[in-house]
């Protein structure tokens, strides 16, 4: 598939068929995979019903502004209570009988990866496989997601060579709500000295200290994303919402399933 340029700079792919396709994200030699109108306006908008009035949608405890429905390991391990978050159901189950595009979504990576998808698990717990994120106004500050850094004494963890984020836009604000990245990874060091002060920012780092971003996409309802966000990523402000669903993929190898969890 040759390589086209996003009308922000982003060297993107747009279509996901195979082996093939996934290294040209993996190696570098694009920003993303992007399939625009992977789901339809009807299928975003029962999607995103389902997410604001489902009573298990609640407030990100690290990150300002931003509610999700489903279980962020990140966000759960940090409050202690990761028994009593994964004894309930995962959120993929209800949603995949909302509509089909979640079993669609799961379909395309499992079938264009030549090993499939394995559950990742930790301390025997299987995580769960889906998150949905809205926000209301405003935006994300630039962080990175990178399960390898975040649980270094993990055996699992420590064969995750990259991390990928899959997120299918179920609403798009008309102005701002722009992902960007940056080909840059930190140690933990250098994370924590970049590290934004201001108490409800704190999970990322200050634009400041890292420059102009390199890549840039402004999603469209509807389109699944698919990028590298163990690398620095961003979402730019926005006075609207926006709402994806997603989660994180797990490369390990050429030869080993890829692992999912959100």
């Amino acid at each position: 598939m040759p390589i086209s340029n996003a009308p922000t700079g982003a060297r993107i792919i747009t279509q996901l068929r195979n082996f093939d396709d996934w290294k040209q994200l993996l190696d570098g030699c694009v920003d993303a995979i992007c399939l625009k109108e992977f789901a339809s306006p009807r299928e975003c908008a029962e999607l995103l019903t389902f997410v604001i009035h489902h009573p298990r949608s609640k407030n990100y405890t690290t990150a300002a502004g931003i509610v999700r429905l489903g279980s962020s390991f990140s966000d759960v391990r940090k409050t202690g209570k990761i028994q009593e978050e994964y004894s309930k159901s995962d959120i993929l189950e209800e949603a995949s009988m909302v509509n089909p595009v979640i079993p669609r979504l799961f379909e395309i990576i499992s079938t264009s990866w030549p090993f499939g998808l394995e559950t990742f698990t930790y301390r025997g717990l299987p995580l769960h496989r889906s998150i949905a994120r809205r926000m209301v106004g405003g935006g994300a500050e630039p962080h990175d997601d990178n399960i390898a850094k975040e649980l270094a004494d993990d055996l699992n963890a420590s064969t995750v060579r990259a991390q990928l984020g899959l997120n299918l836009y179920i609403e798009v604000p008309i102005n701002g709500g722009q992902l960007e990245g940056w080909h840059r990874r930190l140690t933990q060091s250098e994370y924590d000295s970049l590290r934004n002060q201001e108490p409800k920012l704190n999970y990322g780092v200050r634009r400041d200290a890292i420059g102009a971003c390199d890549w840039m996409i402004k999603p469209t309802l509807g389109e699944l994303i698919i990028f590298q966000n163990s690398e620095l990523h961003a979402v730019c402000k926005s006075t609207e919402s926006r709402a994806t669903w997603g989660f994180f993929l797990g490369y390990r190898g050429d030869n080993y399933p890829l692992l999912v969890w959100s």
